[in-house]
């Protein structure tokens, strides 16, 4: 019996040391669409979703049976169901329709997180130094300074590298706070956090120029501003000092370094939209308004054809708004004024859900993310997680959420696998919530 006693004992430390391994990298490799634009992380999804039902049931369960977890499955039931009858009923398959139903996915994902949550600080890590290794190995600095299109990064598109980068500087910001708050800023140990941090951010801030993105650029200045008042409402004693303190830096840095740069590459887009908005205010309404600077030569290009894709998808939005298309939108986009812009990426998240699922789709959306960000701060005022997590998700939430206001990024990687780890973080803390109302222990993130 000792010696079975001994061996299990052997066993089970060896399979800890193997989880420590394995889940760190995991979790990692589900953010890496920041990084390189891959299918990595619906593998790893489905990985950890195995992992929850096989190791987790209890978890699965237990968080199974919260009505946002409900909302979750029974949206993604309607979703494939409407999916099938556009198939088998009319033929048409759509494009990317099958993502909206990821959200079953959401709860299970959170399972696998609340059982391994002790390893989310080494997968952040690794992310950071992998993000920093990727920026010095893909980063063109002279055609940077030059004012030339660099994105660097592994992306398919110089508007994804933009993102990307602009949510690694964000990721390597707050992971440094984290560090700071959880003491491993204290001693000479602390270079070994400030170094990589600092060049990670240094350089993510010059990925995001080099890329061009100018959608990217003005939802991380608007982030700046956020994380500004985020930390005179959050944060208390030096820390608030500090972290204003930095983001003021940066954002006078960055104003005074990229303004020449900036204007060069959106100058001409700045005073087309300037234009639109005077258009759309004040006396055409928005689809006529948009319609004109289609038609004026001094647009710029790329707004042009992004206006054109807009106007069709507003076309097919007032044709059936409240449910949208579903599998049918294809067929009708074909039909619309601009269909020969040749695109169907319509360059506005917001826009691609509407197209696909009208009012309701928009409307799930903005109750999950509403109660998500009532959850978060539900759980920091609860010392449930940690104040710099807390600020972490809602600066990258607001960041990709305007970002989809000019890109479809939750059509790409980098969307897919944002909404999939911050649903997963938001039931890990509905689970901690639950698990603090029993008697003991309360557990953290």
């Amino acid at each position: 019996m000792k010696t079975g006693i001994n061996a299990i004992g052997l066993r089970l430390t060896s399979n800890e040391r193997l989880e420590a391994w394995i889940f760190p990298i995991l979790w990692a490799l589900l953010a890496s669409a920041m990084l390189v634009e891959s299918d990595v992380y619906r593998y790893v999804t489905i990985a950890l979703v195995i992992f929850a039902f096989w190791r987790q049931p209890s978890e699965v369960r237990r968080v199974s049976r919260d009505w946002l977890a409900v909302l979750c499955y029974v949206w993604s039931a309607y979703v494939l169901v409407r999916f099938a009858i556009g198939i088998t009923v009319y033929g048409e398959k759509g494009s990317s329709e099958w993502l909206y139903a990821f959200p079953a996915f959401f709860p299970l994902v959170g399972a696998a997180l609340y059982a391994t949550r002790r390893y989310l600080f080494t997968a952040a890590t690794l992310l950071v130094l992998a993000g920093l290794v990727g920026l010095l190995a893909t980063m063109d600095f002279r055609a940077v300074i030059e004012g030339s299109l660099a994105p660097p990064l592994f992306h398919k598109n110089p508007i994804h590298a933009g993102v990307g980068s602009s949510m690694l500087f964000i990721t390597a910001l707050f992971w440094l706070l984290y560090a700071g708050e959880t003491g491993r800023l204290s001693g000479r140990g602390k270079w070994r956090y400030v170094i990589p941090a600092c060049a990670t951010m240094a350089l993510g801030l010059l990925g995001a120029l080099g890329a061009q993105s100018k959608g990217a650029w003005l939802a991380l200045a608007a982030t700046l501003a956020l994380m500004g008042l985020l930390a005179l409402f959050h944060i208390a004693g030096k820390g608030r000092i500090y972290l204003f303190g930095g983001l003021i830096v940066v954002g006078v840095s960055a104003a005074v370094v990229a303004s020449p740069y900036v204007l060069k590459v959106a100058g001409s887009t700045v005073d087309a939209a300037i234009e639109l908005t005077d258009g759309a205010l004040l006396t055409e309404g928005p689809v006529s308004a948009m319609r004109s600077a289609i038609e004026k030569p001094s647009t710029p290009e790329a707004m042009r054809e992004r206006l054109m894709l807009w106007s069709d998808a507003l076309e097919l939005i007032q044709a059936s708004s409240l449910v949208g298309w579903g599998n049918l939108w294809l067929r009708e986009w074909r039909q619309t004024t601009y269909s020969s812009v040749g695109f169907t990426l319509i360059h506005n998240g917001y826009l691609e859900i509407m197209v696909r699922h009208g009012f309701l789709g928009l409307t799930v959306l903005a109750v999950f993310a509403l109660a998500s960000a009532w959850r978060i701060n539900r759980a920091h005022r609860e010392g449930l997680i940690s104040m710099s997590l807390a600020l972490y998700l809602f600066s990258i939430s607001f960041f990709f959420f305007a970002t989809i206001a000019t890109n479809s990024n939750n059509r790409l990687a980098i969307g897919e696998s944002f909404f999939i780890f911050a649903a997963a973080v938001v039931f890990a803390l509905t689970l901690v919530r639950k698990a603090s109302l029993a008697p003991g222990d309360k557990p953290r993130i």
